[in-house]
């Protein structure tokens, strides 16, 4: 089974709700990668300005980072369809939970992959963009840890539409549709592509102004675009919005995975990285040399976002 949808999602909806409005700011989605190179490794439409997607993570390293949160972290029924997509006798360990907050967009957040991990080489100490690359190689994947992702939503308006693709990016979507009435998907969201249709009502205009210093706060009756200097950009209501609770697991096969996993067995190396593509890119025919920093050389980062890209499907 690659995913699972499940309904309802969580116990009480509205106090997952007042969770998500205490924690913030949120912060654009720019914000996670650290230059222009990054961004492109990460997507091409989020490489040329700052749509109103806004971002906070809530939960890292299996350890809360707001108040509340832990109702987010600690959610069974999250627990329960991760082992039904990886298997009855799975591990099961909550990691991450962030939410994404969307404003009304004219176009579609593409079909894409999550973050990646492997065995000693995460986003807590590597950079995004290398861990993108490494997945969409296929050159690391014995390193590789089984990350399940739920999904849910809170919106009822019109548009933002949840595609993705369990049986791979040449199978038809599944598409999860609002009105969101407490539901969830369930699935290895670093090999199941995922996107979401344009948001809002026809016609609708993104704000003027944004920028990496912009942030999304609570306001009287909705959420309020501010710019770096706190000066309001725009103002949504509360049904204007589309509100994603992203949750993540490490999962393993079983007990004994899990124990490998713990006794720091097998851990990926930064020279194994950069060894593994060199190789990889020399076969090719690609002259890329070996970089002296692999995370500072820019040039090397866009020789990889260049080769290594996946393969996504379209959505409809």
């Amino acid at each position: 089974m690659t995913a699972v949808r499940i309904s309802p999602a969580w116990t009480d909806p509205d106090a997952v709700r007042a969770v998500v409005r205490a924690g913030g700011p949120f912060w654009p989605l720019a914000n996670y990668a650290a230059n222009d190179a990054e961004m492109a490794a990460l997507g091409p439409q989020r490489a040329t300005f700052t749509p109103p997607w806004f971002r906070q993570d809530f939960a890292l390293l299996g350890s809360t980072l707001v108040d509340g949160a832990a109702l987010l972290l600690d959610n069974p029924r999250f627990v329960d369809a991760a082992r039904a997509v990886a298997g009855p006798g799975a591990v099961v360990r909550p990691t991450t939970v962030y939410v994404n907050i969307m404003g009304p967009t004219p176009f579609a957040f593409p079909p894409h992959l999550d973050v990646p991990a492997f065995r000693g080489f995460t986003r807590a100490d590597h950079p995004v963009w290398l861990l993108k690359v490494m997945m969409a190689s296929g050159l690391l994947e014995r390193w590789r840890t089984q990350i399940v992702t739920a999904v849910s939503w809170f919106y009822d308006g019109p548009g933002g539409d949840f595609h993705y693709w369990p049986d791979g990016p040449g199978a038809p979507a599944a598409v999860e549709q609002a009105p969101f009435a407490n539901v969830g998907v369930v699935a290895d969201n670093e090999v199941t592509f995922h996107g979401v249709a344009p948001l809002g009502p026809p016609g609708a205009r993104m704000p003027d102004g944004l920028t990496r210093q912009s942030h999304l706060v609570p306001s009287q009756g909705g959420w309020d675009v501010r710019d770096g200097q706190g000066a309001s950009l725009v103002h949504y209501g509360e049904h204007e919005v589309r509100i994603t609770v992203s949750w993540k697991a490490d999962v393993f096969a079983d007990i004994d995975e899990a124990r490998r996993a713990d006794a720091g067995e097998d851990l990926l190396d930064r020279t194994t990285v950069v060894d593994r593509f060199a190789q990889d890119l020399h076969a090719r025919g690609v002259d890329a040399g070996r970089p002296e920093d692999p995370y500072a050389d820019q040039a090397w980062t866009r020789t990889l976002a260049s080769t290594y890209r996946d393969a996504s499907p379209a959505m409809a």
